[in-house]
């Protein structure tokens, strides 16, 4: 489309740049007309992509050339004529549009369009994948390959010119680009079945009278929660407190040590749904102790992977 963007203001050497830049731009398409016929001649091709690329390029040439924008009507025909003669179209380039746009880097960086390096790189990505899915597409729909590859080229036109109330008109749809998964290979024969796999238990101890996590016991927990990740595991969190005080707030407690636990091995990325926890107060001792006896090896929470 032609040019309107409008003078902002700004660094001064910035703003005289962009001024010649629009200038020379303005100037060069003054020296232009639009060329329908570097996309006329004969179809030298039966290729479906290639012919369903001549005919988008072309229908984009007129539509620039409709709009007064011969230099961007002609890179349009000058690409519809590539595909029409069986030539081999790559995927626009962002730097090839501010190249034939004329305008000038300043900096390392360029004057209008693609003048920054998050801009410069969204292009750039946007090339590599689409190359990508068109490659692994236009055999299959060569009409949707083709009409995506003259989308981002129209997109690459609107972004040369900062005219970005204007992309969403190009048809351009990231989201599409897909690659679908290869057929399926014929599914080998059954292996044998594998040996129950063995129950893996993870012991995490607590200080007196806390369900708080020591730095010891969350190394512990990163190791549970990473072995738990290797497959699809159900995860047992079982809370246990010494003999020292009342049974029912030794149940208490070993429900929140089993609930801290559970917490941390969601945070280490095991699903919530994965996790079952229980408290065991002071029942199932590791150590056999009196009542009343303060144990640090029964303070424990079990980490059961089944």
């Amino acid at each position: 489309m032609g040019l309107r963007r409008p003078l902002q203001k700004g660094n001064p050497m910035r703003l005289r740049s962009l001024v010649l830049s629009i200038a020379a731009t303005v100037l060069l398409a003054a020296c232009q007309v639009a060329d329908p016929n570097l996309a006329a001649g004969p179809r030298t091709t039966t290729d479906r992509f290639l012919l369903a690329l001549a005919d988008g390029y072309k229908a984009r040439g007129d539509t620039e050339a409709a709009e007064y924008d011969p230099l961007a009507a002609n890179i349009m025909y000058e690409k519809s004529g590539m595909a029409a003669r069986g030539q081999n179209v790559p995927v626009g380039d962002p730097k090839e549009w501010d190249s034939r746009r004329g305008h000038p880097p300043i900096g390392g960086r360029w004057a209008v369009g693609f003048d920054n390096k998050q801009t410069l790189a969204t292009a750039l990505d946007y090339r590599t994948r689409l190359s990508a899915w068109i490659e692994a597409t236009k055999a299959r729909d060569p009409v949707a390959a083709a009409n995506q590859q003259v989308a981002f080229e129209c997109w690459l036109e609107e972004m040369s010119e900062d005219h970005v109330e204007d992309l969403a008109g190009c048809g351009l749809n990231p989201a599409s680009w897909v690659i679908a998964a290869a057929p399926a290979a014929p599914a080998p024969p059954p292996a044998p079945a594998p040996a129950p796999s063995v129950p893996k238990t993870y012991l995490v101890f607590f200080d007196f009278d806390r369900s708080d996590i020591t730095p010891e016991a969350a190394r512990i927990i990163q190791q549970a929660a990473d072995d738990a990740k290797r497959g699809n595991v159900r995860v047992v969190v079982t809370g246990h407190a010494d003999r020292s005080g009342a049974t029912d707030y030794n149940q208490r407690l070993s429900e929140r040590r089993a609930a801290s636990v559970r917490a941390a091995l969601v945070r280490a990325g095991v699903a919530t749904s994965a996790i079952q926890t229980a408290g065991r107060g002071e029942n199932d001792n590791l150590v056999p102790t009196p009542d009343g006896a303060r144990e640090p090896r029964n303070r424990r929470v079990e980490i059961a992977i089944r």
